[in-house]
């Protein structure tokens, strides 16, 4: 399990939610659902952005994803 915060993955730079996943498609996704629920002014304007801007930003989140630690194990 790796995490990022969601200014960590381009959010804004005030939201310290942190985001979580096994791979990076995973993260992707649990990023996505927030930026819907907490910034739909983004979310509209990711939507709107041309197809290789969004490609762009996957295949460089890929590579940060990778070099991410794997986060500690919570406690429960």
């Amino acid at each position: 399990m790796k995490e990022m915060t969601c200014s960590e993955m381009g959010g804004p730079a005030d939201c310290t939610t942190v985001l979580r996943g096994e791979t990076a498609d995973e993260m992707v996704k649990a990023g996505w659902d927030h930026i819907q629920a907490a910034h739909p002014e983004m979310a509209e304007g990711i939507k709107n952005n041309p197809k290789e801007v969004n490609d762009k930003w996957q295949e460089e989140f890929r590579a940060t994803f990778d070099a991410l630690p794997d986060a500690p194990a919570e406690a429960g």
